[in-house]
């Protein structure tokens, strides 16, 4: 995803109330199919920075968002209105509403990144724990079996 562009953007002008408003669409369609922009967003972001393709980032995506009961945004709106000393300018405020649409947009990805970023921290603690029961486990049978051979070889001598 390349970034979001004004020509995806439904503008609303209303001259006589001297305001432009921007909104940006949430669904599109990406190369997996048709998802949320923001989704689409976090996804690029971490193929091109982590390259983590073989983990199941679309679980942990859905799965952070749910968690939080939050539900992702249908879109994003900025809006713009031109005060009354200023000189009306619809390219102006196409492109102050824009920015303010977006700016929401990026706003909603970190949001979403910092959940996926959390839930795979969680992910790995568990795995942690999971790793250092299961290293305990073995230095227990470890400690176990030493004890018994220990037995076998000082009732051996004994006898």
């Amino acid at each position: 995803m390349n970034g979001i562009k004004m020509s995806e953007c439904k503008f609303y002008v209303d001259k006589e109330a001297r305001t432009v408003v921007c909104v940006i669409p949430n669904r599109i369609h990406h190369k997996n199919g048709d998802i949320t922009i923001v989704s689409a967003m976090v996804e690029d972001f971490i193929e091109k920075n982590f390259r983590f393709n073989d983990l199941d980032f679309d679980y942990a995506l859905t799965y952070g968002w749910q968690e939080k009961n939050l539900e992702m945004p249908n879109s994003f709106m900025g809006k713009a209105v031109c005060a009354d000393e200023d000189e009306w300018n619809e390219e102006v405020g196409r492109k102050i509403a824009f920015s303010r649409a977006k700016d929401k947009c990026y706003k909603s990805f970190f949001k979403r990144a910092n959940l996926l970023v959390q839930t795979v921290d969680r992910r790995l603690g568990d795995m942690i724990t999971a790793f250092n029961d299961f290293g305990l486990k073995l230095e227990q049978k470890r400690e176990a079996l030493q004890k018994e051979i220990e037995s076998k070889i000082k009732n051996e001598g004994d006898a």
